[in-house]
């Protein structure tokens, strides 16, 4: 069980954040429950955790706005007095052509899936190396990164930058801070049921994925105190095809 530890998950109100947050507070964490536009089903978790005896907070805020974050960051520190680790889990994959791609939808892809998880890393570096304490990131990325379809390329390419930041922090960072990944794979539909169904024979491991599955690599991460720069593919073998 783990004691007295603080974490925060970006984009914890849905789907596999919010997994996550149930994950890691029956582990014993202090769960700090960021959302943005989704507060009421962020405020709702935050209730039945508490009905369940975990500790946690709400706190609402944009990633996308850089200029913000530090005050984001403060608000999380707020929450418990400290932050342990962060799992930035926070994201938006709109099926979005190359030729329907606009700046802005650029912008906003790289800010919340690339900035905003660098910047959070370097404050929660700054905090730990205060405290002369080991700290933790684990950031999602995407099984698909190294064969991505056609589809989504804003998406994809900062998801991939994600994926290359993970390297370049666990290095930058040492000692104080772990920084690791997760690529999951198919794990939850977002409309494409077919696709799912139709994977789901073509996978080494013959099925599809949970949330649960997720959560599992990330606990792992988590505590792995000699693991850094490593991004675990939790996709049935996708990686493999």
């Amino acid at each position: 069980m783990i004691q007295d530890r603080v974490v925060v998950i970006t984009g914890a109100a849905r789907r596999v954040g919010k997994a996550l947050a149930f994950h890691l507070a029956k582990e014993g964490y202090k769960v700090v429950l960021h959302c943005n536009t989704s507060l009421d089903e962020a405020n709702s978790l935050q209730q039945e955790l508490q009905h369940m005896g975990y500790e946690s907070r709400v706190v609402g805020g944009d990633l996308t706005d850089l200029e913000g974050l530090p005050a984001l960051y403060n608000s999380f520190m707020e929450s418990f007095g400290k932050i342990d680790a962060i799992v930035n889990s926070a994201s938006v994959f709109h099926n979005i052509s190359l030729e329907d791609t606009t700046v802005q939808r650029w912008q906003t892809d790289m800010a919340l899936h690339a900035a905003a998880p660098f910047f959070l890393a370097k404050m929660l570096y700054k905090h730990c190396k205060e405290r002369d304490v080991s700290g933790a990131v684990v950031n999602i990325t995407d099984s698909q990164l190294n064969s991505p379809p056609a589809n989504r390329p804003s998406y994809y390419l900062s998801k991939a930058a994600l994926a290359q930041e993970t390297t370049i922090l666990a290095k930058t960072l040492a000692p104080y801070v772990r920084v690791n990944a997760v690529a999951p794979g198919l794990v939850l539909s977002n409309g494409e049921d077919a696709c799912f169904a139709k994977m789901e024979t073509k996978l080494p491991l013959q099925r599809t994925g949970t949330p649960s599955d997720i959560c599992e690599a990330v606990s792992y991460l988590l505590s792995a105190s000699f693991v850094t720069g490593v991004t675990i593919a939790v996709d049935g073998g996708h990686h493999l095809l």
